[in-house]
């Protein structure tokens, strides 16, 4: 029986849930569209009635999905917003208008969910839908009944099998592409992109912020494939860093602009933007995200320049560079395969050339660590740990084996990141900056330990 919020989280999690287990532990067979597709069906297909921004990407897809939602919003639309994981709370995965829905509507949520699946199990043997399928069911099931106008999901893993690729959408974009989840996608960048295009639809512009030419190509034929309008970063729309993010203004000014078919900016059409967190991998997200706009302004969406310049400014968004205290400065980031770990440590150094450093730092088993451990440089302390609560987690002791294998700096373990974050505290000095990251969980962890204030509580909830 689901009669409180504990009851639907545990039913929730006793579910197949390959976020938990990680890609090591399941083939690319577990992914099937049939079981999502009766689902739906059980639902009335809310997800043909509510159109759809869907992104892509191997990473800025979260960042890029959050901007859009943020544009429109503030717009004055009612926008559902789907991304994943979560750091705290299931519910947190689909918001309408940034507000999560209230303890006793999740439980009613699920409750409605069960008897679906109990339902559907009976009449059709082996449907048993994973975690993932049944939030993104419950997403469109509390999107319609709040009567949204528009949904923004992010692609969980790949694009072409993934449950979120039922919607219809008016808009597809895919962020940049590199190796991640390589057992499931592929072991190439062009095999990656491959399964990322598979959410390119019939007609639907398509909008992307790739960098690889082959990847680029890949996109534009299967763009001409489906007849799409078809938008590339560089080509179609560009930007520039007009004024770089400083520890003093902690914000950077960008400049968005379209691009003639002769390559050249269309002045008349400059569009300039404040952005609250550094580094040029944000301005390629920030791109993105105005080419999705410029693609649903075409479609009658009214929102204004103004209007976009104040989303993005007052954008939140957690476990992106989010400083989380001073004197030291901590920083928790969720990068957690190289290309974006690599990024991180590159914005670091130009915004914090002059401060010692120390990471704190955690992986998933599934992950390339060992690229990871290879990029930190010497000259930066790290402190290894272990995130709670998670099987995906890679002990603290072989990621410290494997760092001293190429890191010739400071570097200690502690296995309980609370015991490693007053550590990294205590002997950090005041202009010293401590980055967690290396992995969503312990970022995540960490900010809920630094900042318990900003996590908010789900109440138990009996429900008659």
């Amino acid at each position: 029986m689901i009669n409180t919020y504990e009851d639907a989280v545990a039913w929730l999690y006793g579910r197949v849930n390959y976020e938990r287990l990680g890609s090591s532990q399941y083939a690319a067979s577990d992914f099937k569209l049939e079981r999502m597709r009766r689902l739906l069906e059980a639902l009335g297909n809310p997800q043909d009635r509510i159109p759809a921004v869907h992104i892509a990407g191997t990473k800025g897809k979260g960042t890029t999905a959050a901007l859009v939602a943020g544009m429109v919003q503030e717009a004055g639309y009612k926008v559902g917003l789907f991304t994943s994981p979560h750091m705290q709370h299931i519910e947190e995965r689909f918001v309408v208008n940034g507000q999560m829905v209230s303890p006793l509507r999740f439980v009613e949520l699920v409750q409605q969910m069960a008897g679906y699946v109990e339902s559907l199990t009976e009449a059709t043997a082996g449907l048993m839908p994973t975690f993932f399928e049944l939030i993104t069911a419950i997403s469109w099931q509390h999107f319609s009944d709040e009567a949204v106008d528009l949904v923004v999901l992010e692609v969980g893993l790949g694009g072409r099998l993934d449950s979120t690729n039922l919607c219809a959408p008016v808009v597809t974009a895919i962020s940049s592409i590199s190796l991640d989840h390589t057992r499931l996608l592929g072991s190439t960048v062009e095999q990656i992109a491959a399964e990322k295009a598979g959410i390119i639809k019939q007609g639907v512009p398509v909008v992307t912020s790739a960098e690889t030419p082959t990847v680029r190509e890949l996109f534009r034929r299967k763009a001409a494939e489906f007849e799409c309008p078809y938008n590339e970063l560089h080509t179609d729309f560009g930007f520039e860093v007009e004024s770089p993010w400083t520890d003093g203004t902690r914000e950077q000014k960008l400049a968005f602009f379209p691009l003639s078919e002769a390559g050249r900016e269309s002045a008349e059409e400059r569009l300039e933007i404040a952005f609250p967190k550094p580094g040029r991998v944000y301005g390629n997200n920030i791109a993105l995200a105005l080419g999705c706009i410029r693609e649903l302004r075409k479609r009658g969406y009214e929102i204004g320049t103004e209007t976009i310049q104040k989303a993005v400014r007052e954008i939140s968004l957690p476990l992106r560079f989010d400083i989380l205290q001073d004197q030291p400065l901590l920083i928790a980031d969720a990068a957690h395969n190289p290309s974006s770990f690599e990024n991180l440590i590159a914005t670091l150094q130009d915004v914090f050339p002059a401060r010692p450093v120390t990471f704190l730092m955690a992986v998933s088993k599934d992950k390339d660590y060992r690229t990871m451990c290879r990029s930190i440089p010497d000259t930066d302390r790290v402190i290894v740990t272990q995130y709670a609560g998670n099987e995906r987690g890679l002990p603290a002791g072989q990621l410290l084996s494997c760092l001293r294998e190429s890191h010739r700096g400071d570097s200690v373990m502690i296995d309980d990141p609370g015991a490693a974050l007053t550590e990294a505290l205590q002997s950090s000095p005041p202009n010293g900056v401590i980055i967690a990251t290396g992995s969503l969980f312990l970022a995540a962890e960490i900010r809920s330990l630094v900042c318990p204030e900003q996590v908010s509580r789900r109440l138990s909830t009996q429900v008659a």
